[in-house]
């Protein structure tokens, strides 16, 4: 359930992903439609993938672009995730 509610405030509120871009050195959009993306991404083979959030994210002044946002709960050194 913790899993679901991060997800759930990045597809509600994606503003506050602004200071994710700025570490990036991205800069969030001011002005840009958000949409969520169906996150399926298995392929025809039988190997099932799923990405936690996917926003299409459309600047007023450039091109759209895909956010994908995987959240992790606890440390995973399979993952190399710290």
């Amino acid at each position: 359930m913790a899993h679901e509610g991060m997800h759930r405030i990045f597809q509600e509120r994606p503003e506050i992903l602004s200071p994710v871009f700025g570490v990036l050195g991205i800069a969030f959009p001011e002005k840009a439609a958000v949409y969520v993306i169906g996150t399926d991404v298995t392929e025809a083979r039988p190997l099932a993938r799923h990405i936690d959030t996917v926003l299409r994210i459309g600047p007023s002044d450039g091109e759209d672009f895909l956010l994908a946002v995987e959240a992790q709960e606890r440390r995973d050194n399979k993952r190399g995730t710290s």
